[in-house]
Order: C-alpha cells, then structure tokens, then sequence
C-alpha cells in the first residue's frame, strides 16, 4: 500500500493509506468476520493491499447483505460483532493488509421494528420523538396528517381484524405493544385497549395498512421503491454524528482504512455530506456509488477520490465490441423479438412505466410542492397537468441526478442537464408546456425541498427504469446491460479510423489520472447484472453477428415446440434473452437459469411482477427453460456453438481484466472473479466461494517466473481451472504493491499506438515508462485475419522482463507476435 500525507482538521499530519488494489468480501451469517480472517493469508498472498468489506454495522437479522441497517452504533453481532473485527483486524495487519469498509448513509431498515430503536420511537411518539428528525417523513401528508405510514398488511386492515390476525398485547417487558405475526410494533403511552384493537389503532402515529397501499400514500423517502427501508435526513448534523460515531471511531483507531459509500445521490446534500465526512474522518481514501453515464463527470468538488468504477466497466465492454455489428445485431434483434430495436423509446416507456407505478407516491409528493407553488402565482395549473409534465421531465433525465445547491447556482453543467430533460418533455408533451416551464424553474431554484426532492427522485427513476426495467426488456446484445452502460451505444466506428474504440479508451485513462487518479477500478460487483467473464464471452457474439443469427434463429425455432402456443408464452423478448444467458453463462444448471429468468420478468414488468405475480406466464416460462434443456437437438447446437466462444471468450476476459488492474485507478476484485466465473446477478453472484481450490491452485503457481535465472516458465493454458486468470490477477497485483510509485496519482499513463494490419486488435500503455500493458482485442477477427503478423508497438527503450511468463524483450520496436508468442497478455516491467 502507498502512503501520502494529509492533515486532518485540527490535528497534526497523518501518514494517509491508499490501496494499491482491494477484494470485496460479501459478509453474512454464512461467512463472518472469523472465515474472512480464514482466508487473510491467501489474499496476502494473492498480492492485494486491502480487504474491501460490506457492511458491518448490525442489519436486520439474517441480512444477507448487510445494507438493511438498524443500529449504527454497534458491529453486526451476525458477523462476530466488535470481538469478531478485533480478531480480523489483527489478522490483517500481520499479513500487512488494510480495510476498506462500507458505509450505508442514505437508509435504515424499518423492519423488523424491535430491532431499529429510532423507527421504535417514532412510531410511539411520533413527530414529538427525538428521532423524527432522523428520518424523511411528510407528517402533513393529506391522506395521513401526523402519521407515517406502516404497509405490512397481507390484506386490507378491515379483513385482517375481522380474521383476529391482530392483537393487542404485553410484551416481556409488559408494555403494551400492537402483534401482527412477526411484527411487533409500540403504542403511544395510554392509548392500548387490548380489547379494542381497532380503536388502539386509530390513537398511535402510524397508520397500519395493507402493503399495497404503500404505492399511493406512502409518506416518507425510502431507497428506491423497498418500503422496508426508510431514507435517513444526513443534512441534520444530530443525525449525522449519530448515524458515523463508529465508522469515524474505528476509522481514528486505524481500523478502517479506507470508505466506500453507498448510494450518496440519495442524500439531500451529496457534495455537503463528503465534506463532513472528510472533516470527520481526517480526509481517509473514499470512493463514492456513483453511476456516471456516458460523457458526465464526477463534480470536482465533491471530497472523495472517485468512484466505486462503474463507468469503467462501460468503457472496458466497448473497447472488447466490434462496432461494425451494431446494425445487424439490432436487425437480428429485430427479427427475432419482433419488438422496436430504438433502445431510447423503450427506456422512455420503462422509466414512465416505473413513475406511474412503484415511484408514484414521489411523483405525488413532487407535484403536490409544484402545485402549492403554481397556485402562490396564481397560475391556472392543474394537478394532472402538473403531474404529466413532471413525469415527462424525470423520464428525461439521462443521468441520475444534477448536482444543484438550493442556496447557490447551479453550475452550468447542471443547469444543462435540467433544460435538456424539459426541452425533451416538451417536444412529448407540447400542450403541457406551460407546467413543464414552471417544472424547470423550479428545479433550478425553486423552493429548497423542491429542488432536493426533484433530484432525490431522478435517481430511483433511472435505477428501477433503466437497470430494473429496461435492461431486463432490451436485448439487442446484454453485454452493454450494465450498471453505467447504455445498451444502445456501440464503440464508434469511422470508416479510415479503425483506432476509434481504442483512441477512447486511452483519451478516458488519460483524464482519470489527470482528474481521479485514485479512483477505483473494477469489473465485477455485488450488483452487476452479469460477471465480468460472462460478459467477455457475449462480447465475441459482436464479431460474430452472420453466426450467431443463424445459431440464434435455429434455437429460436427450436423452441417454440416448448412454448404455450395458445398463449404464445414466454414471449419472443424474454426467449432471446434467454438464448444469450445461457450462451454468456453456459454450462448454466437449470435451477440457476429457472430462478436467474424468474428474476429477469419480473424486473421487466410486462407480463408478470414483484408486486403482481402472474404463476401462469411463470409457469409457462419455467416449464420453457426445462423443457429446451433437455432438448438434445437444442442442446446439441447450444453447446456446439458454445465450444467455439469459450477460448476466445477467456482471451478477452484476460484481456480486460489486466486492463482493469492497470489502468488509473486502484483495482477492485469482486470474491472469487481471480478464476473464471460465470455468475449472473445477485443472489447468482453471492453464491459462496471455494477458497480452498484457490489456495492451492495459487500455491501451485508459484513465485515470480523467471525471477532468478530469466528463464521462461511456460504459463498456464486456458483451460477450466481458471488458472491462467490467476496468473494475470496475482501477477499484477504484486506488482502494484511492489511498485505503488508506478500506478498511484503521481503516476503517468502514456498510449502505445501499434503500427502493421493488426494494429486495431491490439491495446497497450506504459505506465510512468516502468511497466507496459499489452492485451488483444476483437480476438476472433485477429484469428480469421491470420494472426499478428506484421504488427508492432513501440516499447520504451531498456530490457523488460514479462511477469507472467519470465520472457525478456528489448526496447524500441517489438513484434506483437513475439510478445504474446506464450501467453494471450504482457505485463512488462523494466528490468
């Protein structure tokens, strides 16, 4: 790990860590603060600096995840709690390894309601609770003046106490508490009558009710659309304190090195909140879950040193896609679906799809603040107006949020954002014009809960819109179906300028060590909707466009004797989708593929939901995925044509992995991505891992080839051990912590530009001219094209050893052919 100073506020200089490469281990009961300690020798071993952890603080109980926090001010006793992280932590630091932890500022879970003392409160003692101020809540809410909301219902309330499935009771303390199965809720002091249930309701602060009635009325800020986790006000410095006392504790005792902090576009004041963080923490290395879409930068005022790397994995998928496929795959796609192949009017409809339902009641609390602002003016504005022109604006959005300070100006690229998003409603909505101008005004510099909550709600709307949605209905090439990609953009493509994909790519390093040097790279996540490897596969389908729609087409047919013919269930969307899953994540054992598509329709919310279920096109789709693989016709193509992927598909995940570990930026690696893994969204990604196989195979490979004599070790092949990407991953990684002054902020990142007819499938840098990056690109066009041939870089001059295979090259012009001769990527250092 490097050091830099930094002077925390009013103390003196500290010695400041920043990761040369971190792991992500997800915690839960099944794999605690104890087994993370287990595996501490191997990561050491493996070459990183850091743990990288989920959450720690105690979540509701059995979180798998640890993101439903319910008590800040103690270690997650699932996970071992304070004696659990002491013993990590001095496992830790005698194999010379830091942690980063992650911080969940933007929520808490509400449920159950035991166990979240502030909720507890304010549900007993409502707006007069010295926690009402911890949360969002709208206690003037017209349909529940002075009560928040409480949706746990399985029915509506008149049912469920007709059904006695309520009740009134004393709990082992012998306070009076309201009973419905597992929840336990609190009433007001005087107010219990355990033989009037219905009147006992009628006196608290809450109102309970039906789940569905969460989707009209609900009256406080959540993330996203889950009822059960209430947004947190961190804009108040009492909640603030309160809500990090721990995380700064620990962060002073040098426990936690580094912070990675979730969702921060939830927060009211994003740029505000880094800053006292910052403040707080003496300035330690944070990164920040912030999804950047296409072109938008990071707000440079922002306290942070970047992101958790999203926008990188965008970058890396296109450089690996042949851009002369885009047409045809959209005309197969086309074809195939029978569906629009205009990824933009599909987006549109999913995010208007999302703000008539999951998210209405934010679009009701936005337009009843437009309204009470247009009837001040005495503008002649409806509700239902106002509330078509708010919908229009926020489906416009193109980005998650627009960074606007109600007591400043907005910047111009802010300002930017909000005019092009009402620019585009009106041309939808020409007759609404008149609210959509007032629209704008407002989120420019309304009044100060307009124009937070206006923003609060541009993130919900692109994350269920677009990753929730229309990536599971949008199916062109699912490779670009990412967190932070756009399944409509394909590298560019100029005839005479083959180098474009590539030219961005470097253009894009070179400002992220200008700008974000320390900025995490990854490739692989708790939340990506693939894994990296499947998604290195599906990349080969771009330069294979004439084949893949003659598999594709044959499959297609193939299965509509296992389709519901009266029905026409699964429909053609959800079978394509199907097709490239299962040739991205192939072998893929029914179970995971029947619970992966489950999930997928859902998400895409056409024919079926999370909310409203339809068992017969769930039926009709699982009995599908069942029946076509146990078709030896169906499965005599698919794994046929498989066959053909699987190597090239592995050269371009090692390609784009030490890309990532290269690159500006400190590399993340997801748990377990160090062999190949073919995992598809969570809960698929969060399955455990073999770190037993892990621990031997990396025994096995040994030190550095060639370390003493030069000679060259023959590497391994790509075989399905995974060893080969080990090699690339442990390789690289000791080589940053070795070598930290070649890739940190002081760094440089300079293009190698190749020369000769190959010049366009070959990527290579030089990092601070001591370490030199090749890797392939657009593989199986190399191999029809005949190889390398002619091509060469320009290495900069000095002898290099190749780390991976102990091979020594010479400065100055050098044949790709001979650098790849042994193994599909170089990582060069001077010797």
């Amino acid at each position: 790990m490097s050091t830099e100073p930094t002077p925390p506020p009013g103390g003196p200089r500290a010695e400041r860590v920043v990761p040369t490469s971190t792991y992500r281990l997800q915690l839960n009961l099944d794999f605690s603060f104890t087994d993370a300690a287990v595996i501490v020798p191997y990561l050491a071993t493996l070459g990183v600096s850091h743990l990288y952890l989920s959450p720690v603080l105690e979540a509701a109980p059995g979180s798998t995840h640890g993101y439903d926090l319910v008590e800040h001010g103690q270690i997650n006793p699932e996970l071992g709690g304070t004696g659990g992280l002491r013993r990590l932590t001095a496992a830790c630091r005698k194999a010379g390894l830091g942690i980063v932890v992650d911080v969940v500022p933007n929520h808490m879970s509400v449920t159950p309601e035991t166990a979240n003392s502030a909720w507890w409160s304010v549900l007993r003692e409502g707006p007069d609770s010295p926690y009402a101020s911890w949360f969002d809540i709208d206690w003037a809410a017209p349909d529940n003046p002075g009560r928040v909301l409480v949706p746990i219902l399985g029915a509506g309330l008149a049912d469920c106490l007709a059904a006695g499935e309520i009740s009134v009771e004393q709990d082992t303390e012998g306070a009076w508490v309201v009973v419905y199965y597992d929840h336990v809720l609190p009433t007001a002091p005087g107010t219990a009558d355990p033989d009037d249930v219905a009147a006992t309701l009628d006196a608290q602060y809450y109102r309970l009710c039906w789940w569905r009635v969460a989707a009209s009325e609900l009256n406080y800020r959540r993330f996203f659309d889950i009822t059960t986790l209430a947004g947190l006000r961190q804009e108040e410095p009492d909640v603030f304190a309160a809500t990090h006392r721990l995380l700064i504790e620990q962060v002073r005792a040098g426990t936690f090195e580094g912070l990675r902090i979730d969702h921060p576009d939830g927060l009211a004041d994003p740029e505000g909140y880094l800053r006292r963080l910052a403040d707080a923490s003496g300035g330690v290395w944070t990164v920040v879950e912030k999804i950047l879409e296409q072109d938008e930068a990071l707000p440079d005022t922002w306290a942070c040193d970047g992101t958790t790397g999203y926008e990188g994995i965008a970058r890396l998928t296109r450089l690996f896609l042949d851009p002369v496929a885009g047409h045809p795959l959209a005309a197969l796609y086309q074809e195939i679906t029978r569906a629009d192949p205009d990824y933009e009017a599909e987006a549109r409809a999913a995010k208007l799809d999302v703000l008539a339902g999951v998210l209405q009641p934010e679009v009701d609390r936005l337009t009843a603040l437009a309204l009470g602002e247009a009837r001040e003016a005495r503008a002649d504005l409806t509700r239902t107006g106002l509330r078509e022109a708010l919908c229009e604006v926020l489906a416009a959005f193109d980005v998650y949020r627009a960074y606007i300070r109600p007591d400043g100006t907005p910047s111009l690229e802010a300002r930017g954002h909000v005019v092009r998003a009402c620019e585009q409603a009106r041309s939808y909505l020409p007759g609404r014009a008149t609210e959509v101008d007032l629209i704008e005004d407002l989120a420019l510099g309304g009044p100060p809960e307009f124009v937070t909550r206006f923003q609060q709600t541009c993130g919900p709307v692109m994350a269920k819109g677009i990753e929730d949605t229309a990536f599971y209905r949008y199916s062109r090439l699912i490779a670009l179906n990412e967190v932070g990609g756009d399944p409509s953009r394909f590298p560019a493509f100029t005839t005479g300028h083959p180098r474009s994909a590539v030219t961005e790519f470097h253009e894009a390093n070179l400002a992220v060590q200008r700008s974000w040097p320390l900025t995490m790279t990854t490739l692989s996540t708790h939340d990506t909707k693939r894994s990296e490897d499947v998604r290195a596969r599906l990349a080969v389908l771009s330069e294979d466009p004439r084949g893949w729609a003659e598999v594709a087409g044959s499959l297609v047919r193939l299965g509509e004797r296992h389709r519901d013919t009266e029905q026409g269930w699964p429909d053609r969307p959800t079978a394509y989708f199907l097709l490239q899953t299962l040739v991205g994540a192939w072998p893929l054992p029914t179970e995971r593929a029947t619970q992966y598509m489950l999930k997928a329709v859902r998400e895409a919310k056409v024919y079926t939901s999370w909310t409203d279920q339809d068992p017969a096109y769930e039926a009709a789709l699982t009995n599908y995925i069942e029946s076509v693989l146990e078709d030896e016709e169906f499965l005599a193509i698919l794994t046929g044509y498989v066959g053909t992927l699987v190597e090239l598909g592995r050269q371009n995940s090692l390609a784009q992995k030490l890309l990532q570990l290269t690159v500006p930026g400190v590399p993340d690696l997801y748990q377990g991505q160090e062999l190949w893994d073919l995992s598809l969204v969570d809960p698929d990604n969060r399955r455990p891992v073999n770190y037993g196989d892990r621990t031997k195979l990396l025994a096995e490979l040994g030190g550095e080839p060639g370390a003493d004599t030069g000679t060259p070790r023959r590497p391994p092949v790509l075989d399905d051990s995974g060893a080969a990407k080990l090699l690339v991953v442990t390789r690289t990684l000791r080589t940053r912590r070795e070598h930290p002054e070649w890739f940190g902020d002081r760094a440089t990142y300079r293009p190698l530009w190749a020369s000769g007819s190959a010049a366009e499938n070959v990527v290579a840098f030089a990092r601070s001219e001591s370490v030199v990056t090749v890797a392939p690109r657009l593989v199986l066009g190399l191999r029809r094209g005949g190889g390398w041939r002619d091509t060469t870089i320009p290495l900069p001059e000095g002898r290099w050893t190749d780390v991976l295979t102990g091979r020594r090259h010479d400065g100055g012009t050098a044949y790709v052919l001979r650098l790849l001769r042994d193994f599909p990527v170089s990582l060069l250092v001077r010797s």
